[in-house]
């Protein structure tokens, strides 16, 4: 069954061996599966979901890889993404290691694993790899390859509930489901037919038994989270061959198929579905100099969540008002300058230190950073260096994938997550605290009008309160047009976990201007 880490979108990984020794026995392949995904009804990928019965330390190990490969268009470039976890149980099903493998850009890749040392997990990265250990409770966490067995060990059927956790490596803990099973019914499913020497996909109808996995909620840097529901069908033989959920890339399917049809391309690049575009908010009517406004208000809906008003950044500068169920006023205000602040307060550490994305202390980075900042002393000044420099010499590429900041100043090409990153990591080389926000910006694109595009930009620490910067922009300051959904330091973080809160907004939201000033 594939699982919920799934966003980011954001977020794509392939798995490694939990262990460096050398295998004394090669392992016996006791499960090789293919499916064919496709999202939004195109086909966009497949993932494999491989089980190897291994011999260590004297005890039957079986260790399972989920890989997806995708194909996907984003603002009319095309990205690959691929993603996998892995874990290794016990013959019973007690998990004792997890893994993945995060692929970035130009091969480069992050390699994250834990294992279970008694009550702790032990998870190592490239950066710490003598590891952090972390709580792990044991109780209801199953493996992958249990999770694949568990309908037909349990010979469910209509009107059974039960919970079971799946381990979420990227947030450190695990996260419960709620299983029901729900009724047999019809749906389609791939089938095999060839064609001559080709060989197609066709679309059968067959009875199905539907069962509906719901996770619970999940905390990220304050902000709960609710993930995507599962919907799995199952066989006669209680086998899942068909899975759909909704994820910020669209809806995605996934059909148990062979392997040809799996790895068979999908649609010609020029005629996918463009995500980024698609993602897009529209808005009634476009917004006059909307970068120069000083305050907007817009009159926000949601959907589909059981706390409406969080989903966007209450602050100084965004206030939520005149809330009615799901729909609410954020009035966002135009902060362009360091104001007096009575009790500035201190910043923490975590906002001037190299991490694994924002690495402020490699050589080049900090380098750079003294060139552009010069002789000047003012922080607000030597910021606005940055935010210029970066924005007069990136390249926008909507097809580079996400690296760390050392690597996009060494290519100086990528979209809004490179310009906001690298200029959060010259200005902690500078000495100024900085982090990264994401949430919309305005947008009016000729062919579809005004909306609101979703965006990542810098806010850097200046005289006691957090100021805006976007280098795609280069304005010096951020206005009313920026609404603001989270921030994160990316502090002890080599995944993409901090962009998930736009997974909230991500198709729930409708967004309508009242007022500008």
């Amino acid at each position: 069954m594939k699982r919920y880490f799934l966003w980011g979108s954001l977020v794509l990984l392939l798995a490694t061996p939990l262990y460096a020794q050398q295998q004394a026995v090669r392992p016996k392949v006791v499960l090789d599966v293919w499916d064919a995904v496709y999202l939004d009804g195109a086909k966009m990928g497949h993932q494999r979901t491989t089980v190897e019965e291994r011999q260590q330390d004297g005890q039957t190990i079986y260790h399972t890889t989920r890989y997806l490969h995708l194909t996907l268009k984003r603002y009319d470039g095309i990205v690959t993404q691929r993603m996998a976890l892995s874990t290794e149980e016990t013959p019973e099903g007690e998990v004792v290691g997890v893994s993945m493998t995060h692929y970035l850009d130009q091969d480069r890749k992050i390699v994250q694993s834990g294992r279970v040392e008694g009550d702790k997990l032990r998870v190592r990265t490239p950066s710490d790899p003598d590891g952090k250990a972390v709580p792990w409770d044991k109780d209801g966490v199953l493996g992958y390859y249990a999770q694949e067995r568990l309908f037909q060990q349990r010979k469910v059927k209509a009107g059974d509930r039960f919970r079971f956790r799946d381990y979420q490596l990227p947030l450190l803990r695990a996260v419960a489901l709620q299983v029901v099973v729900k009724g047999p019914e019809e749906k389609e499913l791939l089938a095999t037919q060839k064609d001559g020497a080709e060989v197609k996909a066709v679309k059968i109808r067959k009875r199905l038994l539907r069962v509906e996995e719901s996770p619970e909620k999940v905390t990220v840097n304050g902000a709960t989270i609710p993930l995507p529901r599962l919907t799995v069908w199952l066989d006669e033989k209680l086998q899942p061959v068909r899975q759909e959920s909704s994820t910020p890339l669209g809806r995605m399917t996934l059909y148990r198929t062979s392997r040809i049809l799996a790895e068979k391309a999908g649609m010609a690049p020029e005629l996918m579905a463009d995500f980024g575009l698609n993602s897009r908010i529209r808005l009634p009517r476009p917004i006059e100099r909307p970068f120069e406004a000083r305050e907007i208000v817009y009159r926000i809906t949601v959907q589909d969540d059981d706390e409406p008003t969080t989903t966007f950044a209450r602050d100084k500068r965004q206030s939520v008002e005149n809330v009615h169920g799901d729909t609410f006023d954020l009035r966002v205000r135009a902060i362009r300058e360091p104001v007096e602040v009575e009790t500035p307060g201190k910043v923490e550490e975590e906002f001037l230190k190299s991490s694994y994305f924002l690495d402020c202390g490699n050589a080049k980075v900090r380098e750079q950073a003294a060139q552009i900042v010069g002789d000047e002393m003012d922080p607000w000044r030597k910021a606005q260096r940055i935010e210029k420099w970066v924005h007069e010499h990136m390249q926008g590429n909507p097809e580079v994938n996400f690296a760390p900041a050392s690597q996009v100043l060494r290519d100086l090409q990528g979209d809004c997550r490179q310009h906001a990153m690298l200029t959060a990591a010259l200005c902690r080389a500078a000495g100024i605290p900085a982090r990264t926000a994401v949430g919309l910006v305005y947008d009016n694109d000729r062919k579809r009008g005004p909306g609101l595009a979703f965006h990542m930009w810098t806010e850097v620490w200046i005289k006691g309160q957090w100021l805006m910067l976007d280098a795609v922009l280069g304005h010096g300051h951020v206005g009313a047009a920026h609404l603001k959904i989270a921030d994160h330091s990316w502090q002890d973080i080599q995944t993409l976990a901090p962009l998930l809160p736009v997974t909230r907004v991500t198709g729930k939201v409708r967004i309508d201007v009242v007022e500008v000033k």
